[in-house]
């Protein structure tokens, strides 16, 4: 009797043992699954005034089993709302999904404090995963900013009262132009100051008006390097420089530089030898030393000759058999020992193709009406080819040209502006603009302002 009671302590003590022992690995393992979760963003990028969603599922709870605290952010962050709900797995109900909904009002890295979850009795602090947000694209506005050699910085959206530094008359001023948060340039222009030098010594690519990649960046990037040079005591404000940007949100900003001086102090002759012996290692990074270069002689033609070319190309553009005109014209290059120019768009071309599309039009127009649709589409699908070349050549003649004939090319249209990079005359150059007397001409990557009269139009 004794024995059969001991069988059963024997028995209920080793039962216990056994579900004490899975309860405690099912507690290990729900321990380690809450350790492994983590509330994180639901995008790839975060931006600031944007809201983000972050996200936490919690597999095997109930939402009615699941009470979640208020988070506890930083100054820089906005709580929005928050929201429980069923979270399904394979059509299955797997546990509890839970979204909150903040804004970020400034760039950074976050680590936002853990997430208090309680879930049934027990208490849980779930991580937020690290969080890098950018500057909003759609909310950034460009800058131009100038860095000065002896690194003082100037930003377009600051006012400076006093003056910046100061410099010996004769002394050169050399600084960098940068801009920021910019896609594409469309016009930069600059102003030579009264009682100064002002030399433009180097452009940047930026500045050739194509657009740059369009993921977002707040890299400074370089426009032109200028050099400086005050003639006169006093104050001297710095250079009026202009440009034209197109923004991350697609908008077009007209920027200037802010108004910003300097001190202009009487020449000394220490202070220009001084000046003399300056090098330091900022100094040489704004410096490019290039190396000789033997230029290619200039052909220099004579107002006749550009006259005679322009000629040319309205022949060729009126011709009705523009391949004549054009080897006529390419001839006269040739024997003014010219490379041949781009081939003239020609009116008669463009008109007989937009007469195919029309002929086509009816045509198919026709077919659909008495119920031949396969021979239809393929009429319509003839007019949509013929149309690509006539839209080109409209495009071509609606731009204007006209023959180069030479002279000074300025940045902005004043006599008293800096001189660009010249153009041979006889080239055939685009005109972008007028002004008054003045028109812009663009050619390759090289464009400026010159006197009306020094271009013959190509009509």
């Amino acid at each position: 009797m004794e024995k059969q009671r001991t069988n059963r302590y024997s028995r209920f003590f080793r039962g216990l043992l056994i579900l004490l022992f899975f309860s405690t690995d099912i507690f290990a393992q729900s321990f380690s699954d809450m350790q492994r979760l983590r509330v994180v963003p639901q995008t790839d990028a975060v931006y600031t005034g944007m809201e983000c969603i972050f996200s936490l599922v919690i597999p095997d709870a109930k939402p009615s089993d699941v009470q979640v605290d208020t988070p506890n952010l930083p100054p820089q962050v906005n709580f929005i709302s928050m929201r429980r709900t069923d979270y399904h797995e394979y059509g299955v109900q797997g546990g509890t999904k839970i979204d909150v909904w903040l804004l970020f009002r400034t760039p950074d890295v976050y680590q936002l404090p853990p997430l208090r979850v309680r879930i049934k009795r027990s208490m849980h602090e779930i991580p937020f995963a690290a969080v890098t947000v950018l500057q909003n694209p759609d909310a950034t506005t460009p800058r131009l900013i100038i860095l000065f050699e002896n690194g003082i910085e100037v930003a377009d959206n600051i006012l400076y009262d006093d003056s910046l530094f100061s410099v010996h008359v004769g002394n050169t001023v050399r600084f960098m132009l940068y801009v920021q948060y910019a896609v594409q340039i469309i016009q930069f222009t600059w102003s030579v100051p009264r009682d100064a030098l002002f030399t433009e010594v180097q452009r940047f690519e930026i500045t050739e008006g194509k657009p740059r990649a369009s993921d977002f960046s707040s890299t400074l990037i370089p426009l032109a390097l200028f050099e400086w040079q005050p003639l006169v005591p006093g104050e001297a404000t710095i250079p009026d420089i202009q440009l034209t940007a197109t923004a991350y949100s697609g908008k077009r900003e007209r920027l200037s530089q802010a108004a910003a001086r300097i001190t202009v102090l009487a020449a000394t002759d220490s202070s220009n030898s001084a000046h003399m012996m300056h090098e330091n290692y900022f100094s040489y990074a704004f410096t490019e030393v290039v190396a000789p270069q033997d230029e290619p002689e200039r052909i220099v033609l004579s107002e006749s000759d550009c006259a005679a070319l322009a000629a040319f190309r309205i022949k060729e553009r009126h011709s009705l058999i523009p391949l004549r005109a054009a080897n006529e014209r390419r001839a006269f290059e040739k024997s003014l020992g010219i490379a041949s120019g781009q081939t003239e768009p020609n009116i008669w071309t463009f008109v007989l193709f937009v007469s195919i599309a029309c002929i086509l039009l009816v045509f198919a127009i026709v077919m659909f009406a008495v119920k031949k649709r396969i021979v239809g589409v393929i009429l319509f699908s003839c007019v949509c080819v013929v149309l690509m070349p006539a839209i080109v050549a409209g495009i071509q003649l609606s731009n204007r040209y006209g023959i180069f004939k030479g002279g000074v090319i300025r940045s902005v249209p004043d006599e008293s502006s800096g001189v660009v990079s010249p153009i041979e005359s006889g080239e055939r150059v685009k005109v972008e603009e007028e002004a008054g007397a003045w028109i812009y001409i663009q050619y390759g990557n090289t464009g400026g302002w010159i006197l009306s009269d020094a271009v013959i139009l190509i009509k």
